[in-house]
C-alpha cells in the first residue's frame, strides 16, 4: 500500500486511522539516526552497500522500491506522524554507535514529539540502554523463539510489553505476561485469518504490514 518505512508510509498510515506505528532505525557511518529496515541497502533501494558503512549523505538520497521516496531521517519521520499515533522505535542496527550512544541520539529526536512513543528491539543490550539513557521511555523485547528466556528479559527491564512472533505466541505466554503488568503485541498479521487466535488468546496488539489490519500497523 505505502512504501515501507517512509513519509509516505507514515502520513498513509495515520490517515487510515491507525493507533501505531512501528518504525526501524539504524545509524550510518555518520551516525545519523535514519528509518529503514534492512541493514543493505541493495534490496529495496537504488543504491548498494550496508546502512551502517555508508554515509548518510548517499543514505538519505536512497529511493525506496521505485516510489519516488528516499529513506527519511528519525526526526523527518516524526515530524511526519500525527500525535495521536503512539510510535513503535525498533531499534535494529546501531551501526558505529554504541547502543548507549544510539539510544542518546534516538530519544533526544523523540522526546521533542508530542505523542506516545517507546522502543522494542531484539538485542535485550539495545533496551538496557534506553533504560540507562531515560528510565521513563517503555520497553517490549522482540522474539519470535526461547519464549522463557525472553520473558526473564523482559522482567530484568520491568519492560511494559513482550512483542512475540505468531509462532511462538501460546496461551501460557499471554497469561503470564498479562498477569506480570506487561502488554502482548504479536507480529506479523497478514491476514483476518492469522489474526483470530491471537485475538482468542487475548492479545493486546496485532502488528501487521497493512494499517487497516487491526489496532497495530507497522512498516516491516
Amino acid at each position: 500500500m505505502f512504501p515501507q518505512n517512509t513519509i509516505a508510509a507514515v502520513e498513509g498510515s495515520s490517515r487510515l486511522g491507525a493507533e501505531r506505528i512501528e518504525i526501524d532505525t539504524e545509524a550510518t557511518s555518520d551516525g545519523e539516526i535514519v528509518v529503514f529496515h534492512d541493514a543493505r541497502l541493495d534490496h529495496l533501494t537504488d543504491k548498494e552497500g550496508l546502512v551502517s558503512e555508508t554515509h548518510s549523505d548517499s543514505v538519505l538520497e536512497a529511493e525506496v522500491l521505485d516510489s519516488g521516496e528516499t529513506i527519511p531521517t528519525l526526526a523527518e519521520t516524526f515530524d511526519a506522524a500525527r500525535p495521536n499515533v503512539t510510535i513503535n522505535i525498533e531499534f535494529k542496527d546501531r551501526g558505529p554507535l554504541s547502543w548507549e550512544e544510539f539510544a542518546e541520539r534516538t530519544l533526544r529526536i523523540a522526546s521533542r514529539y508530542p505523542g506516545d512513543y517507546y522502543a522494542s528491539s531484539f538485542d535485550p543490550d539495545a533496551l538496557r540502554a534506553v533504560r540507562n539513557v531515560d528510565p521513563s521511555v517503555a520497553v517490549a523485547p522482540i522474539f519470535g523463539r526461547n519464549k522463557d528466556e525472553n520473558l526473564a528479559i523482559a522482567r530484568e527491564l520491568d519492560a511494559e510489553a513482550v512483542n512475540p512472533s505468531t509462532g511462538v505466541l501460546d496461551r501460557d505466554l499471554v497469561e503470564t505476561a498479562h498477569a506480570e503488568g506487561r502488554e502482548v503485541n504479536v507480529w506479523t498479521i497478514d491476514s483476518w485469518r492469522e489474526a483470530q487466535e491471537p485475538i482468542e488468546l487475548n492479545v493486546d496488539g496485532l502488528i501487521a504490514d497493512y494499517p487497516n489490519m487491526d489496532t497495530f500497523a507497522t512498516n516491516n
